[in-house]
């Protein structure tokens, strides 16, 4: 069992795209690379932050670009089946931004089963505080590296062939985001106060959602039951031979 956690970076800003509002230009933006990488979910849910984070460092990055396709099967096959695999897909604005880009790249019910995975860690953040934090203040508000550029760097790079410094920042904001969501607790700024990890945390949102399955599981089984003894007992075929 896995979670994964991604990002990706565009060829060119929102206000450019093409479309009649803003969900349309973002879901028209082009991809130009994107990172992720695949964390074993046992560490996660071991409740030593040491081992998680562990395991964060630990975990294989892969990136892929828009225009590498050497099998002729889409540039992004290779995130969409780990997304597949996964318990649980982890980003930020994710829901907002990252997986409508993506839309154009996967059938609707394959990308409908994946959406029903994701732990948009900004979204909760934002819903429980009305604030919109920029990853990049709370990892400095944390103690942790921040990004190495911005999201209009990374056009330029894109637009200026330098591959190796675009996916070294698109991998940096991944394994960054990681780093942050693995913590018991982060401080938040602006509103000089603390979240608990059950409000943006890896951890918390795969324990939640195996205990949902578990329950899922439970409440069938216990149908299942009910059916039987209302059923009352089946006659023995072999008395009436």
């Amino acid at each position: 069992m896995s979670v994964v956690v991604w990002d990706i970076e565009t060829q060119g800003l929102i206000k450019h795209s093409p479309g009649f509002d803003r969900e349309e230009q973002v879901r028209n933006l082009e991809v130009s690379c994107l990172s992720y990488m695949v964390i074993p979910s046992a560490p996660l849910l071991s409740g030593d932050e040491a081992a998680a984070a562990a395991a964060v460092e630990a975990a294989p990055m892969v990136t892929l670009w828009r225009d590498e396709d050497e099998d002729g099967v889409g540039p992004f096959r290779a995130l969409f089946e780990a997304f597949d695999a996964a318990e649980l897909i982890v980003g930020y604005n994710s829901l907002g931004f990252d997986h409508p880009v993506m839309y154009k790249h996967c059938d609707r019910r394959r990308t409908e089963k994946h959406l029903f995975k994701v732990h948009d860690a900004f979204a909760r953040l934002r819903d429980h505080t009305s604030v919109w934090f920029k990853l990049d203040h709370l990892l400095q508000a944390n103690g942790l590296a921040t990004k190495t550029a911005d999201g209009l760097q990374a056009i330029s790079w894109w637009k200026e062939g330098e591959r190796a410094l675009l996916r070294e920042y698109c991998e940096q904001d991944v394994r960054a985001l990681a780093r942050l969501l693995v913590l018991r607790e982060i401080r938040l700024p602006k509103i000089h106060s603390t979240a608990p990890n059950y409000v943006f945390g890896i951890s918390s949102a795969l324990a939640a959602r195996r205990a949902s399955e578990a329950c899922r599981q439970a409440e069938a089984e216990v149908g299942a039951a009910l059916e039987q003894a209302l059923a009352g007992p089946q006659p023995d075929d072999s008395r009436a031979a």
